[in-house]
């Protein structure tokens, strides 16, 4: 293959990449306000960033919240990013292949941009951002559904963790031993 004929697939695949990045971020807004993440960022709006923290942690983490006053607060914020989370990762979605669809289009672009030439009319910093970026862009879409069902397991620990130490109206620490 000639180099410019693998420069010019090169900007193709490059130009898909981003497209596909387009279609996946609008497909993305579209599930967050199914799953009723967005009204609850809206709600979370009035918290103290303190508090808005405190139940960051907890849903990341599938722990109870150390302030029992929060506890109905991070079973709603959970549940709400239980349903994104699985919204995008249950079996038929449309979400669930575009991982590996950007890391293939990530994949095919540093395969051409290696054998392209790249660095006979590329200055060497930007081939290795080029470079760089496409292969990150590959682990991101290999790893993207494995780190999703993480999530979405850590967030259903925390709901289950909570909703008990809400019904036991104890402390969240005591209520979790």
């Amino acid at each position: 293959m000639s180099d410019s004929l693998a420069i010019v697939l090169l900007y193709v695949t490059l130009a898909f990449l981003g497209a596909f990045y387009v279609v996946w971020v609008i497909i993305d807004r579209r599930k967050r306000t199914e799953s009723g993440w967005t009204e609850w960022c809206r709600t979370a709006k009035a918290l103290p960033w303190r508090d808005r923290w405190e139940l960051c942690r907890a849903t990341l983490r599938g722990r109870v919240v150390s302030d029992p006053r929060l506890a109905a607060l991070v079973v709603q914020r959970a549940e709400r990013y239980h349903a994104w989370l699985d919204r995008s990762i249950r079996p038929g979605s449309s979400t669930r292949w575009f991982g590996l669809g950007f890391a293939a289009l990530s994949l095919l672009g540093l395969f051409l941009a290696l054998i392209g030439g790249a660095a006979s009319w590329f200055d060497y910093r930007l081939e290795g951002a080029l470079v760089g970026g496409l292969f990150g862009g590959a682990l991101v879409g290999l790893l993207i559904y494995p780190w999703c069902a993480l999530l979405r397991n850590q967030a259903q620990r925390c709901i289950d963790a909570n909703r008990h130490a809400a019904s036991l109206g104890e402390p969240g620490r005591k209520a979790a031993q």
